[in-house]
């Protein structure tokens, strides 16, 4: 096994995370923390969360990943993480934990990222944010910038190869 990593997801909502995120999961049987399946598994509702539940469904994702990390597991962590402030405390607990942060970008355009809400209407296929949710989102997400040292990801290229290419396990 190779060295501790936590894998940090972030894009916009609708880009493409959690599809990404299972198959690397899938892949290479790294442990995984959902900020979505936590929503699911507390029965919550996105479309009437509020500020607490938000707060509680991170919160349990952030424990998840913690005690996969201690325990000597790396970890992708799919989660909006919109804001540098967010993905910096990812980043701060996988130092804590002994290892080493990897942001994943998925860069999806906000078009895309809006066809695929509109699809999602009809499919159902996962939780659906409404206009107002989705706009928060899309107002808070500020793109990883080169400091952080985005690995980036778009539909547009082989799967196969960018991991090849970017994911260690």
């Amino acid at each position: 096994m190779g060295e501790l990593r936590l894998y940090i997801v972030t894009g916009l909502p609708y880009s493409g995370k959690s599809v990404l995120s299972r198959e690397l999961v899938r892949r290479f049987d790294f442990g995984y923390a959902s900020v979505d399946d936590e929503i699911t598994s507390g029965g919550r509702d996105v479309t009437t969360m509020d500020q607490r539940d938000w707060n509680d469904v991170y919160a349990r994702a952030f424990e998840k990943l913690e005690a996969m990390l201690r325990a000597g597991r790396t970890v992708v962590f799919d989660g909006a993480s919109l804001t540098r402030a967010e993905r910096q405390s990812l980043r701060d607990t996988a130092q804590q934990c002994g290892a080493e942060p990897v942001l994943v970008y998925v860069d999806t355009p906000p078009e895309v990222a809006e066809a695929r809400r509109r699809q999602n209407m009809t499919t159902q296929k996962r939780a659906h944010l409404h206009d107002e949710t989705m706009s928060k989102a899309l107002s808070m997400f500020e793109e990883p910038t080169a400091v952080e040292r985005p690995v980036v990801y778009n539909a547009d290229l082989d799967l196969d190869r960018w991991v090849a290419e970017n994911i260690r396990p």
